[in-house]
């Protein structure tokens, strides 16, 4: 027997009062605010959580018919790689962002004082913003050249006859919903007090014990 208390991890609120919901948090100083970010991350959600199903229930289809009549789709590999996973990589990612569902480690952000982590906050969201700067410029580019080109998948190819600029504007048309999230974000930031972090929703974990 020992006479030591296990050590018990206690969830605590991050440095925002917020309200945790299914897509992404309610404050209590910018409902507005709040409310657009969460109608993006809902959006975002419901066609991420579409092509899922999609590629499921293809995959079923096509393990039935090349089972029993022996004739594979074709179409769906390209569908499935071009239009559901996009979907689901780049629109999904909107929605872990809003929601905290990304992998994070704060032991030593959540150790250091306010302006630092304020700081911190704001220098991540300007990282965050350049790299979805980069997606739209890059994807708007890529899916304007294939539409003055009229590029189209060559004729015979298993791919559906699909405009190519279709699915290559998924990838602009996410990381702009996505800048609008993190702009906000950065907006709630720079107009706060400087020792004061408004956008640390996410709990975080302490360790109590003996």
């Amino acid at each position: 027997m020992t006479d030591h208390t296990p050590e018990v991890i206690v969830h605590q609120s991050g440095s925002t009062p917020a309200r945790r919901t299914l897509f992404g948090y309610r404050t209590g100083d910018h409902a507005r605010l709040d409310a657009v970010q969460n109608a993006i991350s809902a959006v975002c959600a419901v066609i991420a959580g579409a092509a899922i199903v999609v590629i499921a229930a293809l995959t079923t289809v096509e393990v039935a018919t090349r089972t029993f009549f022996d004739t594979p789709l074709g179409w769906n590999v390209g569908f499935v790689e071009q239009y559901l996973m996009m979907a689901v990589a780049f629109f999904g990612t909107v929605t872990a962002y809003r929601t905290g569902a990304h992998v994070a480690v704060v032991t030593i952000f959540e150790k250091t004082p306010e302006p630092v982590r304020k700081l911190l906050l704001v220098l991540a969201y300007l990282i965050i913003l350049v790299g979805l700067a980069l997606l739209i410029y890059s994807g708007t580019r890529a899916a304007h050249f294939s539409f003055i080109t009229d590029e189209m998948p060559p004729p015979g190819m298993a791919e559906l006859p699909w405009p190519t600029w279709w699915w290559k504007t998924i990838i602009p048309v996410a990381a702009a919903l996505g800048c609008v999230v993190v702009l906000i974000d950065l907006y709630r930031e720079l107009t706060a007090p400087l020792t004061r972090v408004v956008t640390d929703y996410e709990p975080c974990l302490s360790v109590e014990g003996a």
